[in-house]
């Protein structure tokens, strides 16, 4: 779009990654996986080196327009506090701060998010006082990707936060086709690694249910589910073998690539979401943008963000509790209404598209210092 942009990477990214994101290796800490940025020490540390070390990377160059960080975390907090407040950053430098994880707690549905009295909520806390007369007088701007957070970020900080899309590239997968639905049987795919998170043996407990009915022959499942993963109570979980033997159900065990990946969307008559709301109630799904903008119906569990895209695209199913049998509901219910969810998900596509777009994020960013 024009823009000069430099990318800062951990030092010792691999050349793909460096290739990939034309990023320049220099940082020397990774606040995931680096044990020594654990905790709340180790995230002080973590936060006072990462402030030296972009604060040389901002000394050896040009004055920038915007100084982005598109996952804050607690490590990163109090080193953008400090340097919203320092005379060596030129004053026309602004910071874009995008969380997608805030400081809440998942109360239950429906209520708002609850805020631990710990001694890292009381540093993030400290930081944002740090920072907020750099808010107030516009040259930080805190931004979160769904209402949710943004709610969540608002009353934890007292601040003002931006609303700002999650840019997806629709260069390919635009559906150009009229809205024709697609035969019986149809094709209900929930892309995605397979995990408990992500509601994955809740779609499989369903499928069950679905194909002890009659009229099951209406439906194809393809689940990704590269490898088992653990339950709650500890049991390890991998694909149904009876299951498996079904030629109605597909699974693929392994990571899909991009031209994979799009085709599985491409044979996609309905997309199934049933995330669990602990972790999804302010939480971005990636594939419900791309299934939407795609023109595709997604039936997502209500009361998590795939709500937000649903609204968007004025087409979904909600799925009201979180059990096998109301994933099962659901699923029958879009079947059943799939003559009328098509035609609506292809005229809704495209205001998805355009909201979770590139250009928008521009936008957003750009207005934020209007």
């Amino acid at each position: 779009m024009g823009d000069e942009v430099d990318v800062a990477i951990h030092r010792d990214a691999t050349k793909s990654i460096v290739d990939r994101v034309g990023g320049s290796p220099w940082f020397s800490r990774n606040c995931w996986i680096d044990s020594a940025s654990q905790g709340p020490l180790g995230g002080i540390i973590h936060n006072l080196t990462f402030c030296k070390e972009l604060a040389s990377w901002l000394k050896q160059h040009n004055p920038y327009d915007w100084i982005c960080a598109f996952t804050m975390r607690l490590q990163h907090l109090l080193a953008f506090a400090l340097l919203s407040r320092s005379s060596a950053i030129p004053k026309q430098s602004r910071f874009f701060l995008l969380f997608v994880q805030g400081f809440g707690r998942y109360a239950g549905h429906g209520k708002p998010t609850e805020f631990p009295d710990t001694l890292s909520t009381k540093l993030a806390r400290f930081c944002f006082w740090l920072m907020a007369p750099a808010v107030r007088s516009g040259r930080v701007v805190l931004a979160a990707e769904t209402k949710g957070m943004q709610d969540e970020l608002q009353r934890f900080t007292g601040l003002p936060v931006t609303l700002a899309p999650h840019p997806v590239n629709f260069e390919s997968g635009i559906p150009t086709l009229s809205p024709q639905p697609s035969d019986f049987p149809l094709t209900i795919t929930c892309p995605g690694f397979a995990r408990h998170e992500k509601g994955t043996d809740l779609f499989q407990d369903a499928i069950r249910i679905l194909l002890s009915r009659p009229g099951a022959d209406r439906f194809r499942f393809v689940l990704q589910w590269p490898k088992p993963f653990a339950m709650p109570d500890g049991s390890i979980l991998g694909p149904d073998r009876e299951l498996s033997l079904d030629q109605r159900v597909e699974f693929l065990n392994h990571n899909l690539n991009v031209l994979e990946y799009e085709e599985l969307l491409s044979r996609t008559d309905l997309i199934l979401l049933p995330y669990r709301r602990n972790s999804y109630h302010h939480r971005v799904s990636r594939v419900a943008i791309e299934a939407a903008g795609r023109g595709i119906p997604i039936i997502y569990t209500e009361g998590t963000w795939s709500g937000e895209v649903a609204e968007l695209a004025g087409c979904g199913i909600p799925i009201r509790e979180e059990s096998a049998e109301d994933v099962a509901r659901s699923l029958e219910e879009a079947v059943n209404q799939i003559l009328l969810l098509s035609p609506q998900a292809l005229t809704g596509a495209p205001l998805v598209r355009k909201y979770h777009s590139l250009e928008t994020l521009r936008r957003v960013i750009i207005r934020s210092c209007e």
